[in-house]
Order: structure tokens, then sequence, then C-alpha cells
């Protein structure tokens, strides 16, 4: 029983480069992601931010009304356990969230909430 509490925490962080709340990236198809995450999937979204640079993309964020979402900023040398998107390395691998490839990203999201909800497939 301790093993599949254990799994089902380890997915309760969703985890945002900063990158994807800046352009090329839309701030509307952000929201989404953070919208979609927040209700239907992850307890919490967490946005991972170069050190030195959390207040400047908190204010990015309310600025441009995204912010909304987003349960708390961390720093990339933070350790944080749960589902990470990033343009280079994590568990969903985009260069950018688009309205083009904003359908993807939200199926790949939902693979995860499948797994939230049946731990035993591991």
């Amino acid at each position: 029983m301790e093993r599949l509490n254990l799994c089902v925490k380890k997915y309760m962080n969703l985890i945002i480069d900063s990158i994807f709340t800046e352009p090329p990236s839309e701030v509307s198809c952000f929201r989404d992601v953070t919208l979609y995450s927040k209700i239907f999937i992850f307890e919490d979204i967490l946005l991972e931010c170069p050190t030195g640079t959390r207040s400047m993309y908190w204010r990015w964020l309310k600025k441009h009304g995204a912010h909304d979402f987003v349960s708390d900023l961390i720093l990339n040398t933070e350790k944080e356990y749960g589902i990470k998107i990033s343009p280079n390395k994590g568990n969903i691998i985009i260069p950018q969230i688009k309205a083009e490839n904003l359908s993807h990203i939200l199926k790949c999201l939902k693979v995860y909430s499948v797994l939230n909800k049946n731990p035993k497939i591991y």
C-alpha cells in the first residue's frame, strides 16, 4: 500500500519551464494549459525559473493575466517531484506553447490524469 501512495504523490505537481510564459509561446495557451492541469489533473502548478528571475516572471504573469492557476514559482536548482514540461528535458518536451500544439499538450497531460487515478498501471 505504501508504494501506491508514493506513485500518486509523485504526479501531484506539474512543473512548467518559465520560458513558456514568454513569446514565441502564447500567453493565452499557457493559461489554458495551467487551467486544465489545475482543474482536472494536478494539485499544484509550479513555474521553474532561473536564479534571480522569480519576481520578474511573477510580474510578467500578473501583467498578462496568466497567474491564476500557478501555485508557486521555484528555482531551477530546487528539487521538486512531478511532471515537467520543458523545451529540452522533461516528461513532455515541446518547443513552445502555442495554439498549434495545445491539443497535443493537453492529450499528453491527460495520460498523467489516468496514471493519477489508476496507480496500478505501474
